[in-house]
């Protein structure tokens, strides 16, 4: 098993992934602990938690620390263990693959969606299956986890949530995070990736900062009969209001093809369960990244994904694990068909 990064004594908690000021919290993680900009660029102070970052990396015992090899064998030959990981390590490892071209022949089993766009989920579970303890996920995340839920974000083209998460967690804007910049210009991405919050009745608060104050425009996906009055309220509170189904609520696939209109091929979701098992349950979901946190909870909370039961159990395959401090870090990605090789071109015998 790999140690992501090893914690020390000066290493701090973290809030986790509650969204009143999750976001915060991912985006100076994931920065390395430098301050991050606001929606009108000015700086935004780091969470007490993160302070004399600068004399605590310095602490931390890297002495373990091995040549760099090729990279292309790297993950293979070099030895990580109970040493930090970059920042562009992790963005090595989690990077999304690449798009499968648009004139090669698709599986006959493949959903009907764009081949481009590839869609994962990021969730935490507790070792008896909780998704959330008290309806949060914070006492289940560690400082491991933010800072990988930062890079994940970081990789993202959109963050799509359900709004009962957005209204439970007190999401916020995702924020520009200066290790990213340079990476997110080469990939044609702006500095932070829109919040898409899906939602039947438009039941949202649209004076919140997730509306008012991103350095992307949010937008809301909904059916085609969502209330009238809220999809007006929304696109007068400056909302790009997205249809994605033909009732009131929304159907995964349309949602999926939807971004992909915009060119958004590099989706994520952060759930919460009700909305990850609608995916799930139309086959989606192309990989899942779940942190596997080693902590019993008992309880009635809801598991990482809700919904009716799919009739046979969709199995994935497992990419990669990494730990720390007894977190998994996993990663699994469906098991779909290759696409078949095109027909052979007829020989013309007079040749």
């Amino acid at each position: 098993m790999r140690r992501l990064f090893p914690v020390t004594e000066e290493t701090p908690g973290r809030t986790g992934r509650q969204e009143a000021g999750h976001a915060d919290a991912a985006d100076a993680a994931a920065s390395g602990g430098q301050d991050v900009q606001g929606g009108d660029g000015t700086p935004v102070p780091e969470r007490k938690d993160q302070e004399d970052r600068t004399d605590r990396e310095g602490q931390v015992d890297r002495t373990d620390r091995e040549d760099q090899v090729d990279r292309t064998d790297r993950e293979d030959q070099v030895d990580r263990t109970d040493r930090t990981w970059e920042l562009d390590e992790l963005a090595e490892a989690y990077a999304y693959p690449e798009p499968v071209p648009a004139s090669a022949p698709a599986p006959a089993s493949a959903p009907a969606r764009p081949r481009h766009v590839w869609l994962r989920a990021n969730m935490v579970s507790s070792l008896d299956g909780a998704g959330q303890h008290d309806g949060h996920s914070e006492p289940l995340s560690s400082a491991a986890d933010m800072r990988i839920f930062g890079v994940l974000r970081a990789l993202a083209d959109v963050v799509i949530v359900g709004a009962e998460t957005v209204r439970k967690e007190g999401y916020r804007p995702a924020r520009a995070r200066r290790h990213f910049a340079a990476r997110r210009a080469a990939a044609g991405q702006p500095p932070a990736p829109p919040i898409a919050v899906v939602s039947a009745g438009m039941d949202l608060d649209f004076s919140l900062p997730l509306f008012t104050e991103p350095l992307v425009p949010t937008l809301v996906i909904t059916g085609a009969e969502a209330p009238g009055n809220r999809v007006a309220a929304a696109r007068r509170a400056g909302v790009e209001v997205v249809i994605a189904g033909e009732g009131v609520g929304v159907e995964p696939q349309q949602v999926v093809a939807a971004l992909a209109e915009r060119g958004y091929a590099r989706l994520l979701l952060e759930g919460g369960p009700r909305l990850l098992g609608q995916f799930v349950a139309v086959g989606a979901l192309d990989e899942l990244c779940l942190t596997v946190s080693p902590v019993l909870t008992a309880g009635q909370a809801q598991r990482i994904a809700g919904g009716p039961a799919v009739p046979v159990p969709d199995r994935l395959r497992l990419v990669s694990v990494l730990e720390d401090e007894g977190f998994l870090f996993t990663r699994y990605q469906r098991i779909r068909p290759l696409p078949a090789d095109p027909p052979e071109e007829p020989q013309d015998p007079e040749a």
